[in-house]
């Protein structure tokens, strides 16, 4: 039995993809959320829908251990239905408002692809229905047979991430695959539910393409696997182990947002000397490296740069006078040793 198939487009953008490729994509992912639903609307289907919970794209780079904006311990949190959401940040509504402006940078640099915004909020595997997607446009192409360079192969579709990253780790050189591993999962993910061959990571003005090929789709399927186990814990009221991200120590934070005076918790022995332990080693290595900075500041004076003897920058000297500033109010929750 063929399975079932739509077209991932808008009417209105399906029409220019058959006026240009003599017909338009199609895709058996299945659409979830029309193009226009509401953001409330879209936070919660992807959290959950009627056959159980459901993981985003980018949401399985976090239970992959790959997000620097969150962990496997605080999307299980976030996912439970009662739990209270961050409003979304100032950054995060720059980087929408921007995305057009990116993704038309693109289509210009990439006049053979039909650059468009997709014809649904949210998109499920056809099999793994716990897994979803919300890529910010599509790139229709379609590519000459291989043995036949006068005719075009059908359409295909390639997700479009566009990313107002203004650079940092993990980024290479415009061009190539070479982006950062959470934005790579991301991108893979959407590809995999769309049926894509490749995809697209936008940022600012420079293009990066990631393929969908035989390598990756090994890793996907170890990713499968984790998400599956992932969601198995949700469905289960299993939360994942304690790790060091940042976002599990918010989540912790707003799991116990207050401290009851003059009580105690019983640590096991194993935990307490771990703690002490951990925090020693900290001592000693913030104390080594404080010493060796300063060597290297004796030994660079006025120099802006420390070069090893390859000739490699190690170290950059910034002075600058510091502004006054006001913190802004919020919880501060720290964890001191209790002084003997």
């Amino acid at each position: 039995m063929k399975a079932r198939t739509v077209v991932p487009l808008t009417n209105g953008d399906a029409k220019r993809a058959v006026a240009r490729f003599g017909r338009s994509p199609r895709t058996a992912a299945i659409p979830l959320l029309p193009p226009d639903a509401g953001e409330d609307v879209w936070l919660e289907a992807r959290r959950r829908g009627p056959d159980g919970y459901r993981v985003g794209a980018s949401e399985l780079a976090a239970v992959l251990g790959l997000s620097p904006h969150s962990s496997p311990f605080s999307l299980y949190w976030a996912k439970q239905p009662d739990w209270e959401r961050e409003p979304t940040g100032r950054r995060q509504r720059y980087g929408h408002a921007v995305e057009a402006g990116i993704a038309g940078l693109f289509a210009e640099d990439r006049p053979e692809l039909l650059v468009v915004r997709p014809g649904a909020a949210l998109w499920g595997h056809p099999v793994e229905q716990w897994l979803c997607c919300t890529p910010d446009f599509l790139a229709i192409a379609a590519y000459p047979y291989p043995d036949e360079p006068d005719v075009l192969a059908p359409p295909v579709i390639e997700p479009v991430e566009c990313k107002s990253d203004k650079g940092g780790r993990g980024w290479g050189k415009p061009g190539t695959d070479q982006v950062p591993a959470h934005h790579r999962v991301q991108l893979l993910v959407q590809c995999e539910i769309l049926g894509a061959p490749r995809g697209w990571l936008v940022r600012e003005e420079h293009a990066y393409r990631v393929e969908y090929d035989d390598a990756a789709r090994a890793e996907m399927a170890e990713w499968l696997a984790e998400g599956r186990a992932f969601v198995a814990g949700l469905e289960a009221g299993v939360p994942p182990d304690i790790d060091g991200h940042e976002a599990t120590s918010a989540t912790l934070t707003q799991l116990h947002p207050a401290v009851d005076e003059d009580t105690e918790e019983f640590l096991p022995a194993a935990l307490a000397a771990e703690f002490e332990d951990a925090l020693d080693a900290l001592a000693a290595a913030e104390a080594r490296a404080a010493e060796v900075k300063n060597r290297v500041r004796d030994r660079m004076g006025r120099a802006q740069y420390a070069v090893d003897p390859d000739g490699r920058r190690v170290a950059h000297r910034v002075v600058y006078k510091r502004r006054a500033y006001e913190v802004p109010a919020g919880i501060v929750d720290q964890l001191r040793r209790k002084q003997r």
